[in-house]
């Protein structure tokens, strides 16, 4: 699933002039998507745990024995489970909750979601059409930066013809119409740890 080397990724980056180091390979879109999913589980199990423990800590001292043995039987279960996934996640990917992380995806693909005759947009990727290939986290990187503008300016009247030229952008270098639904798939991605 991962590996900590690889040819033609930079061992050591550079970002908002933070340092990164390579900690993980993940290779293929399955395994891309569960790591993903993996830290949004254990990001909502840690913010679970916090809110009990302060919970806890906030009861008033009138407080029944019954009510604070509950709450100290959820906090030890989340405890529990935010422990088994972060030694999942450490062995798996070299992860740790000291270290602030950057995903970079180095192959990717953008995707046209299927539509039915009813005109229904399928979430199956199987379904789906490749309109795009990444093979750089910068071509990556400037999707996302075009998308994101045209989220921001399409909100103001004022920059129609801006809104347009974006529009042709990703059109032209991506075979983005933004009329469509799309999935983006990464296939590969590079996991690097502040140092």
């Amino acid at each position: 699933m991962t590996k900590v080397l690889s040819h033609g990724i930079p061992h050591r980056i550079v970002r908002d002039n933070q340092s990164f180091q390579l900690v993980a390979m993940i290779d293929g879109a399955a395994a891309n998507t569960q790591f993903i999913q993996n830290l949004q589980v254990l990001s909502q199990q840690r913010s679970l745990l916090a809110q009990a423990s302060q919970q806890l800590a906030s009861l008033p001292k009138s407080s029944s024995a019954e009510e604070r043995s509950a709450l100290q039987t959820q906090i030890s279960q989340l405890d529990a489970r935010v422990t088994l996934n972060m030694q999942f996640m450490t062995k798996n990917y070299g992860y740790s909750v000291q270290s602030n992380y950057l995903l970079s995806p180095v192959n990717s693909a953008l995707l046209r979601k299927a539509v039915d005759e009813a005109g229904a947009v399928s979430e199956d990727e199987a379904k789906a059409t490749v309109v795009a290939e990444l093979h750089t986290t910068e071509s990556y990187d400037e999707l996302q930066l075009l998308r994101q503008r045209l989220t921001t300016l399409a909100q103001d009247e004022s920059k129609k013809a801006e809104v347009e030229k974006i529009k042709e952008e990703l059109k032209s270098k991506f075979s983005f119409d933004v009329n469509a639904h799309y999935i983006l798939q990464i296939r590969k991605s590079a996991l690097y740890a502040t140092v």
